[in-house]
């Protein structure tokens, strides 16, 4: 009795993952599996190989799977992924939480300017469609990536269709006086360590949503 309880409990743990490690698509006859760079359509520049690096990372840890970087005619199937997000970049990075600019540069704002606010807390919000199709002619890989690819039904060479919504916080850099001149750069490497991070949670999630299809 005391070893169901203890089953009991690891596997009802929050934030438990599957551990699996063998070729989830092995079933379908694949045993090479191509990655080619994600397609980035979103409204953030640049955020195509950290997706594409952190999910070949992890799908390479499949035994029994030949995971390619690129795109190769000779792998049994290939994953096509495709970065979205809103078209309006407002839409994209929303402020969830404002602070008096005053408050935060009053040096170089100065006092004789009405209060007004600036971003403090920013939500980054983009969509991850991820494909795995079988043997795809250059047709069809541009048929997935084109709007009918949402609606691209699981077939015997459609295999995986699956898109994740991807969101995550990051708190804006404010800097007075001679700082000013570098907060922008500050702010571009923070959000590029969000969308870093946001790539490699997605890459677990994809990971896991294959072990649990198939």
């Amino acid at each position: 009795m005391k070893y169901w309880f203890v089953l009991f409990f690891l596997v009802s743990c929050a934030g438990y993952r599957f551990t699996k490690n063998s070729n989830p698509l092995s079933q379908y006859g694949i045993e090479s599996l191509s990655i080619p760079m994600f397609y980035n359509y979103s409204s953030l520049p640049q955020v195509s190989h950290s997706f594409t690096r952190e999910t070949y990372k992890l799908i390479s840890n499949f035994s029994g799977l030949k995971v390619m970087s690129g795109y190769s005619r000779d792998s049994d199937a290939v994953l096509v992924g495709i970065i979205k997000s809103d078209k309006k970049l407002s839409k994209v990075l929303k402020t969830t939480d404002s602070r008096v600019a005053q408050t935060k540069a009053g040096t170089s704002i100065g006092n004789t300017r009405e209060d007004f606010y600036i971003p403090g807390i920013t939500r980054v919000d983009l969509m991850v469609q991820v494909i795995i199709i079988k043997k795809p002619s250059e047709a069809e890989l541009a048929l997935l990536r084109s709007e009918l690819g949402d609606k691209a039904p699981l077939s015997s060479k459609v295999i995986f269709n699956e898109t994740f919504n991807v969101n995550d916080n990051f708190i804006r850099e404010v800097l007075d006086g001679a700082g000013t001149q570098v907060v922008g750069t500050q702010n571009d490497g923070i959000l590029k360590k969000t969308t870093n991070e946001m790539a490699f949670k997605t890459a677990q999630d994809i990971r896991d949503m294959i072990l649990y299809v198939f």
